[in-house]
């Protein structure tokens, strides 16, 4: 399938108005991380355009690969793991047909979360450090500071 075609305008008009409508709104839910989610994803795909010459997505063809995985944006751009989310996350268990079943994510998958309410979970067991969607904006929040201070938008 063919992506759709964005310029590097368009996605810095969206970094921005994204970022911007998160800002400003006094409390948090998930349809607010959502937007600050859709910003950080706009930003790294903007900065590794700029880092190929593109100005057009459809000259960038990584970001065909890579759609919506932050983790997968920063290795491009070589940030350096400081920056990356948990390889995986889990929402905890849900059950379907008398059966419980676990519902891991990646971080390319936090969008559809927050997108259809869903939530982090951990448990006493989890090694991650991100124990709730807080925990995520926070990261989030750290790519944001890391794309304006490097100048790379």
């Amino acid at each position: 399938m063919m992506a759709v075609c964005f310029t590097d305008r368009e996605l810095r008009r969206a970094w921005e108005n994204n970022l911007q409508a998160f800002q400003e709104s006094a409390s948090k839910s998930n349809a607010h991380r959502l937007l600050l989610f859709y910003a950080v994803e706009c930003g790294l795909k903007l900065a590794l355009m700029k880092r190929e010459g593109a100005t057009c997505t459809a000259d960038c063809p990584q970001l065909l690969d890579i759609q919506h995985d932050i983790n997968a944006l920063l290795d491009a751009l070589k940030t350096g793991r400081d920056y990356n989310l948990p390889k995986s996350l889990s929402m905890g268990f849900v059950r379907i047909n008398q059966k419980r079943r676990e519902r891991k994510i990646s971080p390319g998958q936090i969008n559809q979360m927050w997108r259809y309410g869903g939530h982090l979970h951990t448990n006493s067991r989890d090694s991650s450090s991100f124990q709730s969607d807080i925990d995520i904006e926070k990261a989030l929040l750290k790519i944001c500071q890391w794309l304006e201070d490097n100048e790379n938008l």
